[in-house]
């Protein structure tokens, strides 16, 4: 009979090459609770105003005019402008800032740009856990996150990437990974690798399969046993029984 003991060896903290926001032509993923940097203008203005809109909903922002700024109420104590080139971050964010920024410059439709600013959840630490099937020799490990929705998973033991054989599978979209006819070589530790378009992180399990389990050399040994026996039976029966037929012959 074997037996599984699964214990956590560590929850590993979050990698600090996290991305919180990234602009890519006029669009941007940013990580709830980062801020964020709008960019200004590069050339002189009289006056620039920033404006936000969802759905059919629309909020001024902050006007920029003659070296005074005027931040509206719902972004008081939430955005920095600088007034020489009407920049400004967004502290705090949250899903109820995800939409469309607009910067007006000069009332001029050429200076007009429009950012576009979704905000999701950064991923918490991974948490793994063991379902034990020792009547048939199977283990099964789960990856969760409690916060996010990841976008890609990996598993991996020994910074090798699985599954490495036959015995090995993933499945609910690498959610869980389970390894079949399992042996006591399968003990060790597994990381569960996740990540999404703001976050990185991971989290690694230390296996623990109980039971006997031969080693080469035991099998090698016996192998030779199983020769030896039936060599034996081959060849001193058929003398035995000979020698008994012709005792029986006297």
């Amino acid at each position: 009979m074997i037996t599984f003991g699964c214990s956590i060896l560590c929850l590993l903290q979050l990698l600090s090459n996290r991305i919180s926001a990234q602009w890519t032509r006029d669009r941007m993923l940013a990580a709830t609770g980062s801020t964020i940097p709008f960019p200004g203008t590069d050339n002189k203005f009289n006056s620039l105003n920033w404006d936000f809109s969802v759905s059919s909903r629309n909020l001024p922002i902050t006007e920029v005019y003659d070296g005074k700024t005027i931040i509206y109420e719902k972004y008081k104590n939430r955005i920095k402008v600088n007034i020489s080139d009407g920049s400004f971050q967004l502290k705090d964010v949250g899903k109820a800032d995800s939409g469309h920024y607009k910067m007006t410059v000069d009332l001029d439709p050429h200076r007009t740009r429009i950012l576009t600013l979704g905000v999701i959840d950064p991923l918490s630490t991974p948490s793994i856990s063991c379902e034990n099937h020792p009547e048939n020799h199977t283990a099964v490990l789960n990856c969760t996150v409690q916060r996010g929705r990841a976008a890609s998973i990996l598993w991996s033991r020994e910074e090798v990437v699985l599954p490495v054989c036959p015995r090995q599978s993933l499945s609910d979209g690498n959610v869980t990974f389970t390894i079949w006819n399992a042996e006591k070589s399968d003990s060790g530790y597994y990381t569960c690798s996740m990540e999404n378009q703001v976050s990185r992180t991971n989290s690694t399990y230390q296996l623990v399969i109980e039971g006997h389990e031969l080693n080469p050399r035991s099998r090698v040994g016996l192998f030779l046993t199983i020769i030896v026996v039936i060599t034996v039976v081959l060849v001193f029966i058929p003398l035995l029984v000979h020698a008994w037929t012709a005792f029986l012959n006297k």
